[in-house]
């Protein structure tokens, strides 16, 4: 979890579900379970548990990913992928930190996270 937070509000998605659709979240999420389509928590860290997959486009202030996530992950502040994940797709943030023994494949690029967050916001308010 971010350390930075203080409220300690977060949504969790358990082990045993499997769910899809677009999640929009005003507070962290933590993914344990199986997640299929877009998660968009633009102004708040998601964790992508040892346990979850997630196959979606994810749009946060920060992403920490130490399961299987395939699709685009899209971080105003940071992403880091510890040593037990496994990555296909494309990240975009400013800062990123590829632990050893992680798996990835795909794209980085360090520039277009504030659009991309930005869009997110305003879907956020007007949905």
């Amino acid at each position: 979890m971010d350390t930075h937070r203080s409220d300690g509000a977060r949504t969790r998605l358990p082990a045993r579900l499997a769910t899809s659709g677009d999640l929009s979240s005003e507070e962290d999420i933590i993914v344990d379970g199986t997640f299929d389509g877009q998660i968009s928590a633009p102004g708040h860290h998601v964790t992508i548990s040892p346990s979850a997959v997630v196959r979606a486009k994810v749009v946060a202030r920060a992403v920490t990913i130490l399961g299987m996530v395939d699709g685009t992950v899209v971080a105003g502040d940071r992403i880091i992928v510890e040593r037990t994940a496994s990555v296909r797709g494309h990240l975009t943030a400013p800062s990123l930190a590829l632990m050893d023994g992680a798996v990835f494949t795909g794209t980085v690029h360090p520039f277009g996270t504030e659009a991309a967050v930005h869009v997110a916001k305003y879907r956020q308010k007007h949905s």
